[in-house]
């Protein structure tokens, strides 16, 4: 490709990015969780549906990251972003449905929204990895990063504004609508983008590829502490939302607010991560992060201690979280590409993703399946502080992070010395 070609290409793959980062972001930001609410969903079955997104990526990345390279990778990233708009446009359109048949509605839309998302993430890195010059790599992916969240919060703040003002179901599904057609119009960006790696066919069958991924050595025990450290971590934005929602009494533009600053914490532990893995490795950022998640979990329990608006803490707190999901991602993601052979690097890649999701996906759906069954108390007294039943959740979550301090050994870099370059995500 020429210069011309190259410059044109990371156009399409920046604006392809940006159009589709609002319907992603709406998952973890608590628009979704606010809209859902606002059709009267019960908090236990919020938690459980904002959990399929996670769980279909767990069952489809996998199957997908082959077949992308048998089929071809623009084909299946294409019928992806197909789905991905219907998903959007049957949660835009939920009010036409029976009320019966609401939950199950919503609950489909989001399953046909994550397969899709799925199809387009498994041959994502693969297709863009070959148009980006080497030596702009590191600088590209940080800045495609920093791109799409930035669209996406904007335009989220955007539609803040408009749902203070105008609170009723319509405008939350103009809202919906509106991700629709720029997750529609993003299809007429992807197809921009140039295919160098042509479909090739597979000498070696599904089976074989895949034992030859479990085989890599050092490969599962690391991907177990992934899974493991998502497991009770993932659910725990989704905790702080509820109890934003049923115990702090916040309004509903308040909590997509503090959800955003999820977004802006992340943006700055890319940023903070990358650099503390290129200047000390991945094993100190390791550390650093899983003792992070359990004191901000702890800090979130005791909210009360602290003088002051009590919303401005629960902020701090929520930016502090997004940065360290950040900067333990970047960890994650260089660790495992410095593991992997150069030989199925989409198929191991795409079994760490599908562990990563689905850690956070079974974390979602264990927890609101607790809630739901009403298996703790709704309020109790700790020290003399009145505790929900979230902060039930997030005390199992925190202690279970400290006790796995000592899952810290399955990671190679923890045990050995293993140089990793910072690797950002691009999606």
């Amino acid at each position: 490709m020429t210069d011309s070609e190259t410059k044109y290409a990371i156009r399409m793959i920046v604006i392809s990015s940006s159009l589709a980062g609002m319907a992603f972001l709406s998952f973890n930001n608590g628009l979704l969780l606010a809209y859902f609410s606002h059709l009267e969903i019960p908090s236990a079955t919020i938690l459980i549906l904002l959990a399929i997104l996670p769980v279909t990526h767990f069952f489809f990345i996998i199957p997908f990251s082959y077949f992308s390279d048998l089929l071809g990778k623009k084909f299946i990233g294409t019928i992806g972003i197909i789905f991905t708009v219907f998903g959007f446009f049957l949660l835009s359109t939920i009010s036409f449905f029976p009320e019966n048949y609401l939950t199950w509605t919503v609950g489909l839309g989001i399953a046909i929204f994550g397969a899709g998302s799925a199809m387009n993430i498994a041959p994502w890195f693969a297709l863009i990895h070959p148009i980006i010059p080497e030596k702009i790599r590191g600088r590209f992916f940080g800045r495609l990063r920093l791109t799409w969240q930035s669209v996406s919060v904007l335009l989220t703040l955007v539609a803040i504004s408009i749902l203070e003002h105008y609170h009723t179901l319509r405008m939350y599904q103009a809202v919906m609508g509106f991700i629709t057609i720029l997750l529609a119009v993003r299809l007429i960006f992807y197809q921009r983008i140039p295919e160098l790696e042509k479909k090739v066919s597979k000498k070696k069958t599904f089976r074989e590829s895949f034992l030859k991924v479990l085989a890599i050595p050092e490969y599962l025990p690391f991907c177990a502490y992934c899974f493991l450290l998502t497991l009770f971590t993932g659910a725990c934005p989704l905790i702080f939302n509820l109890i934003e929602k049923d115990v702090l009494q916040l309004t509903k533009v308040d909590i997509v607010f503090i959800g955003n600053l999820l977004i802006v914490g992340a943006l700055a532990g890319f940023y903070l991560g990358g650099r503390m893995v290129d200047k000390f490795g991945t094993k100190y950022v390791f550390f650093l992060c899983h003792f992070g998640f359990g004191a901000i979990v702890f800090l979130f329990i005791w909210r009360d201690i602290f003088p002051g608006e009590i919303i401005i803490f629960v902020g701090i707190l929520t930016v502090l979280f997004g940065m360290v999901q950040a900067a333990s991602g970047i960890a994650m993601t260089s660790e495992t590409l410095v593991i992997i052979p150069a030989g199925n690097k989409s198929l191991a890649t795409g079994l760490w993703f599908t562990l990563y999701s689905g850690g956070i996906g079974l974390s979602g759906v264990l927890s609101g399946q607790i809630l739901d069954l009403e298996l703790l108390r709704d309020s109790w007294t700790w020290f003399g502080h009145h505790m929900s039943r979230y902060d039930s959740l997030l005390l199992f979550c925190g202690t279970m992070v400290l006790l796995m301090t000592v899952t810290l050994g399955l990671i190679p870099s923890v045990i050995r010395k293993t140089p990793a370059a910072w690797i950002p995500q691009s999606s």
